[in-house]
Parts: structure tokens; sequence; C-alpha cells
């Protein structure tokens, strides 16, 4: 794991992680927040805070322990490729996700999935480890204290594991503490979402995240601005546009190439913009619609002079008029383009035919135009 991160004084974070320290430990909660967000360092401080027996100091056994991720009594569940599970779960794929949290402070679900390599498979949480779930909560601990059991994206529990999961909250161990982390509040399971008690943490924001990236990367200060821009105000999303920039190319093209088609009405083009968009994997899909919509959001806000940074700035190969289409950006325009988006990426989320989804979505943004 990388240094620690520092929460904004008065954050919900920082509050909840206080509450731990004075042993306010609910059985079961569920951390909610943005991809790329807070919800990864925030619940490792937290944890760190249940299994030192000196409130997490960060020097002892235990800690050292948690820091690599091999604490006995904390136990990591986490989507694997669906076909894998079969033969092993999360604990197979254990090595592999250390790895991977090592170098993602603030993790963003593609890129696991990438390690993974299975941008075109099924990854989820399976039945078999919502089994294991229970197993391991009715042992010992190995140090006396607490149980912790960490899940992250419960939204990728398959449906069976969901229900198997249910059991389990529902009659809880003594000294037993369940933490699901979520970036999909809708997609967890009803049932679940009320047997838990939810924090929701909001993003750090785009100035903190500027002040980071200059202060803890070491980042030009222009660089930092853009990318701040482009984060929605989540780090990791920000680190991600950074070290991932080639991938996120086709994204700002294909998002620059929607608006001109639309504006012009050009319909037999959307059909064959609708069929590029479409071969892409369901990743692509959501991450276009997510970056589609931080885009509009800053065309207004340039519309309003109130803009720092530009999110197509970091893409400069690429042509666009933002000064021409910020004027276009009325309220009630953005409005409706950005319900458009959202539908679309619930739609691909809930697998409905990915041609059908763009193409409605394209006759809905030349409506807005």
């Amino acid at each position: 794991m990388t240094e620690l991160f520092h929460f904004p004084e008065n954050s919900p974070s920082k509050n909840w992680i206080e509450q731990a320290s004075l042993g306010h430990i609910p059985h079961a909660q569920l951390i909610v927040s943005k991809n790329g967000g807070l919800a990864w360092p925030a619940v490792q401080r937290y944890v760190q805070i249940l299994i030192c027996a000196q409130g997490g100091c960060g020097r002892c056994d235990a800690c050292t322990q948690h820091r690599n991720l091999a604490h006995p009594d904390v136990h990591y569940f986490f989507p694997v490729i669906a076909s894998a599970s079969a033969g092993g779960g999360s604990d197979v794929f254990l090595p592999e996700f250390r790895n991977f949290m090592k170098f993602n402070k603030f993790p963003v679900v593609r890129n696991w999935i990438d390690a993974l390599d299975a941008s075109q498979k099924v990854v989820q949480i399976s039945v078999k480890e919502a089994k294991r779930m229970g197993n391991i909560l009715s042992l010992t601990a190995h140090s006396g204290g607490y149980k912790v059991l960490v899940i992250w994206l419960p939204e990728r529990m398959h449906e069976s594991a969901a229900n198997k999961l249910l059991k389990t909250l529902e009659e809880p161990e003594d000294k037993t503490v369940i933490l699901l982390l979520s970036h999909d509040e809708e997609a967890v399971l009803g049932t679940i979402r009320s047997r838990c008690q939810t924090l929701y943490l909001p993003p750090l924001g785009r100035g903190n995240v500027e002040r980071w990236l200059i202060d803890e990367r070491r980042m030009d200060a222009n660089q930092a601005k853009v990318l701040s821009s482009l984060s929605a105000g989540e780090p990791g999303i920000a680190l991600d546009f950074l070290e991932n920039r080639e991938r996120l190319i086709p994204l700002a093209e294909h998002f620059v190439e929607w608006l001109r088609l639309a504006f012009k009405k050009d319909l037999a083009g959307l059909q064959l913009w609708v069929d590029q968009v479409a071969a892409w994997n369901r990743e692509q899909q959501r991450d276009f619609l997510i970056f589609s919509g931080e885009v509009l959001s800053q065309l207004e806000r340039k519309r309003h002079h109130a803009l720092r940074g530009f999110a197509l700035d970091w893409f400069p190969e690429i042509t666009f008029n933002a000064d021409g289409f910020a004027k276009l950006m009325d309220h009630q325009k953005v409005l409706l383009m950005h319900q458009t988006l959202d539908d679309a990426h619930k739609d691909i989320g809930r697998n409905v035919n990915a041609r059908l989804v763009f193409f409605d979505a394209s006759l809905l943004l030349m409506k807005a135009f």
C-alpha cells in the first residue's frame, strides 16, 4: 500500500474514522463513493483502527500486516472472472489484488478488470464466495479481537451470492464487522442495503484534487488544473487520466463527434457512430457516458466563465470549438442531455442492447439541440 492519505478536516471520511476510535462500530456498513473516490483509503484507515491494539499506530505487527493486506483477521472479497471463480474466488486472486491495490490507492473498477484481463468477460462475486464469508465469520479471530470482511463492489455480487450474504447479515456473529464498498448503491440488493448502516463519502473536490496533485504528486500546476477538472473531484479518476491518456483518447474523439453529428442532425452519421460505440465492451461504454457527462457540465460552466481547466485541453490533437458549443449549453439543454446520459448508463448496466441505447440517446441529443 502507498503512503497514508490525509483526509480534509470535517470530512465525512475523517468523522467516520474517528467514530471507530471511540468504539462506535456497527456490525454491517455500506460505504458509498464514486469510482476512484475516497472509499478505499477511508476503509483501510478504519480497519487499521479496529485491528490495532493501540488504535491504529501504524508501527505494530498488526498494522504492518494490514498495510500489506495480510492481517489474518481481515478478509477481502472482490469480483473476479466468473469462469475462474468456479475454481476459487478472491482467495485465489489475492496476490493480484494486493499488487493492484499497492499501486491504486483510489482504485478505478475498469483498471481492476484490465488487471484481470477480463474486459470481455463476466466479473462478479460468486455464491461460493458468499458461503466462504459465512464460514470465515464463524471462526475465532486469531488476535481475539474483531473479524473483518471487506467486500469491494457488492453491486457485482451474483444474485444468489447476495441472498446468501443476506442471511449472514441477519444472524451476525459476535465481534464481526462487514464493510461493503460500493460505487453503485442502487445496484446493491435492497434487502442488503436495508440491513447496513450507510455512509456516503462525497468527492474530495476539484480544488482539493488539484492541490493534492501539486503537493503529493509534484505535478505541474497547469497539468494539475486540467486533470482536476476532468476528475469530477475524485482523485483516482485524475490519476487514471494521467496514466491512461492513450486509452482515453477514443472517448474524447467520440464525444466530440457525437456532439457535432447531433448538432448537424446527421442521422446517417449518427447511425455509423452508434455502430462503432456499440462494438465497445460495457466498461468502455460506461466510461464514455461518465466522461461525456463531465465534459457537458464543463461546457455549461464555460458558458458562464466559471471553469478552471477544460477537459478536452488534455487532448490537443482533437479539434473542437469549445467556445462555440458552450454558447449552446443553456440550462434546459444540459438537463435533458444529463438525463439522457444517466438513463443510458443505467440501461448499459442492465445489459440492454447497446445499439438501441445509444441510438435512442443520439435522437434525444438531437432534440436537445
